[in-house]
């Protein structure tokens, strides 16, 4: 795999936005087979609430990435991209987050799980549903253009500023970075833990940090 395809733009905008299809399809398939039958476990109860958690927080910083520093560096490049409408579309998501957010909230607090868990897994349908046209919309009309647009060491560059502002904002890291990273399947994660330091892949994710995370092992990829 050339170093261009290992880092372009296009390649780190699909690895994101297939972590959140994912984990999208895992949280509601999850949340539906909690409402028929509870949970199995405190650490699967644990680890699927530390999952939408993660969820939230990734999505969150994603958009926040986009709309402080990648639609501001290519609103003159690419003039005619949508990004009002996108911007739009991220604000739209973030009631859908925190109505998100608060239903899971009230799930970890209350033993009568029954309505919090329908609110839940309505919030969790309603951005799939909003999630899966936006970012086609996202790659049509921006994120192939831009590919197209900037040499390749720009577009390194480029990478490694957006991954780093957006993990500053993915927290806590300890949960959103295993997320991350085991929401892919393995020869995509090793291009995407390219951009991490080698501190984070090989001691804290799998040593300092697994006691927190991994209690989301059962919704992730091995």
């Amino acid at each position: 795999m050339s170093k261009q395809q290992e880092s372009n733009i296009a390649v780190s905008f699909t690895n994101i936005h297939n972590i959140v299809t994912r984990s999208l399809r895992v949280s509601i398939e999850s949340v539906q087979e909690v409402i028929q039958g509870g949970f199995q476990d405190e650490s699967r109860r644990e680890g699927f609430f530390n999952y939408i958690r993660a969820l939230a927080s990734v999505l969150t910083s994603h958009h926040l990435t986009e709309d402080e520093i990648v639609f501001p560096y290519f609103r003159d490049k690419l003039p005619e991209a949508p990004f009002d409408l996108l911007i739009n579309w991220h604000q739209e998501m973030v009631h859908i987050l925190d109505d998100i957010k608060m239903a899971a909230e009230k799930c970890e607090k209350n033993d009568q799980l029954d309505t919090e868990l329908r609110n839940l897994e309505k919030a969790l349908t309603t951005l799939n549903e909003s999630w899966h046209p936006h970012i086609q919309m996202e790659t049509d009309e921006f994120i192939i253009k831009a590919d197209a647009l900037i040499p390749v060491e720009e577009q390194l560059r480029l990478v490694r500023l957006f991954a780093e502002h957006g993990q500053k904002l993915a927290v806590p890291p300890y949960l959103t970075v295993p997320f991350m990273l085991y929401n892919l399947p393995v020869e995509e994660r090793k291009v995407f833990s390219r951009g991490m330091p080698a501190e984070v892949i090989q001691n804290l994710v799998p040593v300092v940090w697994k006691e927190k995370w991994e209690s989301m092992a059962p919704f992730l990829l091995t």
